[in-house]
């Protein structure tokens, strides 16, 4: 099953954007960024297993910024996507 990340600036962004989403009923998770996808090597994620692309555009259409998007396959390697 391919999961999803949602890089934020802090874990107050990453739930209130985790909020939004379960509004719209797209299950996330906030998460510990891993630390290879991070500059600073500590910061906050949403995990998403499905609707990645309408996440994506509720997430725009509020205004909530979010940071790099990445997709993990079945071997745990991360993927940059460019959303």
């Amino acid at each position: 099953m391919k999961q999803y990340l949602i890089l934020c600036r802090s874990v107050t962004h990453a739930q209130r954007c985790a909020r939004l989403l379960e509004g719209a009923l797209i299950r996330a998770a906030v998460t510990k960024a891993p630390r290879e996808l991070t500059s600073s090597g500590c910061g906050y994620a949403l995990l998403l297993h499905a609707k990645l692309d309408e996440a994506l555009r509720l997430l725009r259409k509020k205004e909530m910024s979010f940071g790099r998007v990445f997709e993990r396959d079945g071997d745990g390697e991360y993927r940059e996507i460019k959303p």
